[in-house]
């Protein structure tokens, strides 16, 4: 099971930890607030009040043997960046950082962050998507182009196969995963060409999203 640092307990930093958490992995959070560090050590599996700029004190709780660390630091910059620098250096093995703005994004990939997110940015695009595509119920951005989208099955598919739609050659986009909309723990991953859709169906796609939000949904 992977296992967890989340350095920067803020509002991102915290929602980060405790979900985590609830799904059941192992996740350290760390922060210089004593009293941040006080009210997140209930819900994570362990909590450390110290300070992450210190690559001595990273080292000292054994920050490389994570599996990923989020770095959810933005007040200063320089703190942000200097920890990131850190464990790039320390060679662990994910850093995803949370970024204010695209020339703090820029920085952070450029010293080595796996992924960095602009967590205001991802929510605004998302929101403008949901929009302007009422059958739109999650997305995930991968660039300003393309994404993974989690739809409402367009009423024109239901009853025919994947296959049949030949929805590959006719939207360029692919069929990734098939949840029932009635049961959130029941997912067919990869779906076979013979697959039929049903109207309680929720189909996760990728591909470019103005194709997908373009997809008549029959409403």
């Amino acid at each position: 099971m992977k296992t967890f640092a989340v350095i920067g307990i803020g509002r991102f930093g915290q929602a980060v930890a405790k979900k985590l958490f609830s799904m059941g992995y192992e996740v350290l959070a760390v922060d210089s607030s004593t009293e941040l560090i006080n009210d997140i050590e209930p819900y994570v599996t362990q909590a450390v009040a110290c300070d992450a700029k210190d690559e001595n004190v990273l080292n000292a709780l054994g920050i490389r043997n994570y599996d990923c660390v989020v770095v959810g630091v933005t007040a200063n910059l320089s703190d942000s960046i200097l920890i990131t620098m850190h464990l790039i250096e320390m060679g662990v093995k994910q850093v995803v950082c949370k970024a204010r703005n695209i020339n703090h994004k820029k920085i952070l990939e450029k010293i080595g962050a796996h992924t960095v997110i602009i967590p205001e940015y991802e929510v605004g695009k998302k929101t403008a998507l949901n929009l302007v595509s009422n059958h739109f119920l999650d997305l995930l951005s991968l660039s300003d182009k393309y994404g993974i989208v989690d739809m409402k099955v367009p009423k024109s598919w239901i009853g025919n196969t994947i296959f049949e739609l030949d929805i590959r050659k006719k939207y360029s986009i692919n069929v990734i995963a098939i949840k029932n909309i009635n049961n959130d723990n029941e997912v067919l991953i990869n779906p076979t060409p013979d697959y039929k859709f049903k109207s309680s169906d929720i189909v996760v796609v990728v591909g470019e999203m103005m194709i997908i939000q373009n997809i008549d949904n029959g409403d």
